[in-house]
């Protein structure tokens, strides 16, 4: 399994300006009364058999519960839906939407029936074309990238991404494309990690390695550019490289150990993959290998009390042997989970299927992974092979219905001592008295946005996100909120499983083509658990 390094992401989204109302001690019934409708169209005239779909933004993109299909006319409904937050979208391969936003945020509540979520839909535009080797041969079942260029609002991120893919004759087609330059390639990146069983060198139309010389195509309305075509060189070449895990104490090998590799730099960019383990002789191996520097590493395990440094080694033009990666005696935390003032010692085995992880500071920890370990009917847990550093903890609860409870952790203790900064773990340390405090999040924000000075164009967009204010030991240091907060286009926002506390509302207005950080604004907000608390936006456009 390949994944991405874990770096420090900061999410941008974009909002306005706050005015706080009173709060209410009530939530509001939950019947699946609501509905939407609207009308699709292309060039002002109905569009049948498109089905419309009301997604949950927080379930990807799987079939929804909530969807219909467009009458002769283009018209719509969606009946007997729950309160909610929603995506409503069109399902419609290669068509496009005449404005940018293909998909329309809805805060549906109790028995809302919202008109006029409209949809103009037009064809997008495609790029096809061959790929052949060096022989001439057809290169088959070859991802293709098609990356827009120049701003171009893209649609199908599944050309973006790689998901284009060429056929038994070596020919492609990206379709569903915005008017606008785009550039084609094939193969892969020198920066990649692992190669597979033919492995080409990144090329770009038309056939060039440089993506400084690379041709942009021109995608118009509707239209099609054929013949892009891309002639590859020689696969690469990919190496071995085996060693051997074994006890620094003894010499022994060490069977059963999972282990993974590392590609990048000691600053923390690059990528790994990791899921082997090592054979009863304690040996490992990759398989084409591309040339680059790299670090083998063995990864946390519940059943095993052993960590191991990091071993670097370069790939240049010949296999590698004889690594030799080291195990030690591994840290280990046991401690116990607990909700904060509740005495009930089953009220932990009610949450379900809660686990506990501790991610260590170290660059190895953060790419390695963190040790992750189920906790007990009694909230007891042990965490084992943990590197020495300063560890932090994180907890996820799955109820036995398969939902998520929203749960923030208020408090980290050792030896009865509040520990705000993590806790500090040595070598082979064997550490006790560990309590994680828990509680369950029940606060709620429900708002409007209200524009003063105006209104917002078609293709404008409201964003909002938390971050918390307070500051004492006592305050949660990982608020999970229950969904990915949205604002329709009615201005309305929901965000539940919110802890109480003060929080500062952040929330930004922008277009596609345009980000404006004047137009982000700022409020408090205080939250109390099992409330709800009612806020009214107030936003000024103009300068």
């Amino acid at each position: 399994m390949v994944s991405s390094a874990r770096q420090a992401i900061a999410c941008v989204l974009l909002i306005f300006i706050v005015a706080v109302g009173s709060q209410s001690q009530v939530t509001p019934a939950k019947n699946d009364t609501a509905g939407v409708s609207g009308k699709v169209t292309r060039k002002n005239k109905g569009v049948p058999g498109i089905v419309v779909a009301a997604r949950d933004p927080n379930s990807g993109y799987g079939r929804s519960n909530y969807r219909a299909t467009t009458d002769q006319s283009g018209n719509y409904r969606i009946s007997n839906m729950a309160p909610g937050t929603y995506q409503i979208v069109p399902i419609s391969p290669g068509w496009i939407s005449e404005n940018e936003l293909f998909q329309k945020s809805l805060v549906i509540e109790d028995g809302d029936n919202v008109e006029n979520v409209n949809f103009s839909l037009v064809r997008g535009g495609v790029i096809t074309g061959k790929i052949t080797d060096a022989d001439g041969k057809p290169v088959v079942e070859e991802p293709v990238f098609v990356q827009p260029i120049g701003g171009v609002y893209a649609v199908t991120t599944t050309a973006m991404l790689g998901g284009i893919m060429t056929d038994d004759r070596g020919i492609y087609r990206a379709f569903a494309l915005r008017p606008g330059k785009y550039q084609v390639s094939v193969g892969q990146a020198d920066n990649q990690l692992l190669g597979g069983s033919r492995v080409f060198r990144q090329t770009f139309y038309p056939s060039v390695t440089d993506s400084a010389k690379a041709t942009l195509i021109e995608v118009t309305d509707q239209g099609e550019v054929s013949d892009i075509d891309i002639t590859l060189g020689r696969p690469k070449t990919g190496f071995k490289v085996t060693g051997k895990i074994v006890d620094s104490e003894t010499g022994k090998p060490v069977a059963n150990v999972r282990y993974g590799i590392h590609l990048g730099n000691e600053s923390g960019g690059g990528s790994t993959s990791s899921g082997a383990s090592s054979n009863a002789n304690g040996e490992f191996k990759f398989e084409r290998v591309m040339p680059g520097k790299y670090s083998v590493f063995i990864l946390p395990d519940q059943n095993t009390e052993v960590r191991a440094d990091w071993v670097p080694f370069e790939v240049t033009d010949h296999d590698i042997s004889g690594l030799v990666v080291k195990t030690v005696r591994a840290a280990s935390v046991f401690g116990v989970v607990v909700f904060e003032g509740v005495e009930d010692p089953s009220a932990i085995a009610k949450l379900g299927n809660l686990y506990v992880t501790a991610m260590g500071d170290r660059l190895e920890a953060r790419f390695q992974g963190s040790s992750f370990v189920r906790i007990g009917p009694d909230g007891s847990f042990k965490l084992t092979g943990l590197s020495p550093g300063v560890a932090n903890f994180g907890l996820t609860s799955r109820t036995f219905d398969g939902t998520t409870k929203q749960l923030a952790l208020v408090r980290v203790e050792r030896d009865g001592m509040s520990q705000p900064n993590g806790i500090t773990i040595k070598d082979a340390e064997q550490i006790t008295g560990v309590r994680l405090v828990i509680k369950s999040l029940t606060g709620s924000i429900r708002g409007q946005v209200k524009v003063e000075d105006g209104e917002l164009t078609e293709n404008a967009r409201m964003s909002i996100w938390l971050k918390v204010l307070d500051d004492t030991p006592s305050s949660p240091r990982g608020v999970n909120i229950n969904s990915s907060p949205q604002i329709d286009s009615r201005g309305r926002f929901v965000i539940e499983g919110v802890a109480g506390g003060t929080y500062e509302i952040n929330i930004a207005v922008f277009e596609p083509s345009r980000f404006d950080t004047s137009r982000i604004f700022k409020q408090q907000v205080t939250v109390a658990d099992n409330a709800v608390t009612e806020v009214t936006v107030s936003i000024k456009l103009k300068p």
